[in-house]
Parts: structure tokens; sequence; C-alpha cells
């Protein structure tokens, strides 16, 4: 099956659901559900990758 982006204009198409809405959160909303645990850190990602990417900073 494919899933295909309903952002108007968009119309990307991706194999697996779960890329599909990793797509829809990064590039057409503003969601970041996850949050730096550091102390004094107060970013934000929509993806955990780059939270896992931004952690090596600390």
């Amino acid at each position: 099956k494919i899933y295909t982006c309903k952002v108007p204009g968009c119309g990307k198409c991706f194999k697996r659901s779960e890329h599909l809405k990793r797509h829809v959160r990064s590039i057409h909303t503003d969601e970041k559900p996850y949050m730096c645990p550091f102390p004094n850190c107060f970013k934000r990602f929509s993806r955990h990758d780059n939270l896992n990417q931004h952690a090596r900073v600390h």
C-alpha cells in the first residue's frame, strides 16, 4: 500500500504510514513532541533522531 500526503500541493508518497506521519509532522505542522531532557535546555524537535543528534552537544 502507498500512503500519500493529503496536504494541498504536496502529494508526496510513502511506503510506510509512519514515514508519512513523520513527513507531516516535520514539514507541514509545528508539532514538536520531543523535548531535550537536559536542564536549562528548552529545545524541542519534531523527530526523535533530531533530538538524539542534538543531545550530543551536551
